[in-house]
């Protein structure tokens, strides 16, 4: 009797180790399908620069890219892990950036992405992001008017531009396109003295002839980023208002939740043009035109066996300049100056210098060790290297000006 009740006892306790694994496994699965469908996430210790895929062909929703770690070249680093909220079009930029960081410092970057208006309201919901890059300076502005973060968390980090995409067939139909592609290359690349004033009078004139002939056919659809959602759909939406073809546009309008979907449509063939972040539409993939200007105004051809695709800058006088602003997400202020990961002098230096260098007309430097930071935030120290000028500047060969440059950076 007494070996009949151990049995019973132990099995009754499998029983009830099953049970409670079993709950388990579906609270993990009710968590996951609570994730907002259009967010994705990757983290910087996910090393390849090639694997980054919601940028390319398809946008896995709340999937999250895993590899080997990158080898950490520093001695010394922070064991610890920052939660970053970028908008869609700057996911890209934000992941090569996120890896230089880790590898300098150690810290672990997590990055979601989504439009910028999902990810403001899940900030405004409480949501624990460290910090919030968006594709706008109104939404960082609100959180910090709403004084969901302190006011001098707030800095001014890229200046985007909107440009348009749209596919020309190489068949019997692409005689009159090519011959207008042919005109807007001709203005976008123009070496005459014209001023920019003019060119952007041109080029105006241009994009409104291919827009009206694109919509020419009712079977032609056009797709951009959702305007109240993604800054870049309502930069979009600014240029056919000026142009005064919003209404004409509606019937053919695709709308994206945010930039990459929007680039998605087109690059599946699911619409024949797309407003897009300049930056996104130069990861079209296809062998870019040769003698390709290094300014913004050009046009850029990309040829496959049945189409062209053609990327026309949209001039910035059709719509309000897209500056783009992050927050620290924190009510305490930010550590954001002095930016450590520019030169430091000598005489300031926490840590003694390996190899000074002297000069007379010089002032001796070193650079960025991660001693130097004690007392300032994993937050801050992210922001501080996305604002250091090497970063800054790399940001134009990414399609992005740099907000120091402009003058519009706090």
């Amino acid at each position: 009797m007494d070996a009949q009740k151990v049995m019973l006892f132990s099995l009754a306790m499998r029983l009830s180790s099953f049970v409670n694994l079993a709950m388990l496994i579906l609270v993990s699965v009710s968590a996951s399908a609570s994730v907002v469908p259009d967010v994705t996430f990757f983290s910087s210790s996910a090393a390849h620069a090639g694997s980054f895929e919601a940028a390319n062909d398809n946008v896995n929703e709340g999937s999250v890219i895993s590899a080997e770690k990158q080898n950490q070249s520093v001695n010394f680093k922070r064991d610890e892990k920052i939660n970053v909220a970028v908008a869609a079009n700057f996911a890209k930029p934000l992941k090569s950036i996120a890896e230089q960081f880790t590898e300098l410092t150690g810290i672990e970057v997590a990055v979601t992405i989504s439009s910028s208006g999902t990810l403001y309201a899940q900030i405004q919901h409480g949501a624990s992001f460290d910090v919030f890059l968006s594709a706008d300076r109104a939404r960082p502005q609100a959180l910090v008017d709403n004084n969901v973060v302190h006011h001098g968390n707030l800095v001014d980090y890229a200046k985007g531009k909107l440009a348009f995409v749209y596919a020309g067939d190489l068949s019997s139909e692409a005689s009159h396109e090519t011959s207008g592609k042919r005109n807007c290359e001709q203005i976008a690349r123009s070496s005459t003295g014209d001023t920019t004033a003019q060119i952007n009078v041109q080029l105006t004139d241009c994009l409104s002839k291919q827009l009206v002939q694109l919509m020419e056919n009712p079977q032609n659809k056009v797709a951009i980023a959702n305007p109240k959602l993604a800054p870049y759909g309502d930069a979009a939406q600014q240029t056919l208002q000026n142009l005064s073809l919003w209404q004409q546009f509606l019937p053919h309008r695709v709308m994206g939740k945010n930039v990459l979907q929007t680039l998605q449509f087109y690059t599946t063939g699911s619409v024949k043009g797309a407003f897009v972040a300049y930056s996104l539409a130069l990861d079209l993939p296809a062998d870019l035109s040769s003698n390709l200007p290094s300014n913004f105004n050009s046009v850029v051809n990309t040829k496959s066996a049945d189409a062209v695709t053609v990327i026309v800058p949209v001039p910035e006088t059709l719509y309000q300049p897209i500056i783009q602003s992050l927050v620290v997400n924190s009510k305490t202020v930010a550590t954001l100056s002095p930016n450590l990961f520019e030169p430091l002098p000598i005489k300031n230096a926490a840590a003694p210098v390996d190899e000074p260098i002297h000069n007379d007309n010089v002032e001796p430097t070193r650079a960025f060790r991660l001693s130097d930071a004690n007392g300032v935030s994993s937050p801050s120290l992210f922001v501080q290297y996305l604002m250091s000028q090497g970063v800054q500047h790399s940001l134009i060969e990414w399609g992005y000006e740099p907000t120091i440059a402009s003058g519009v950076g706090n």
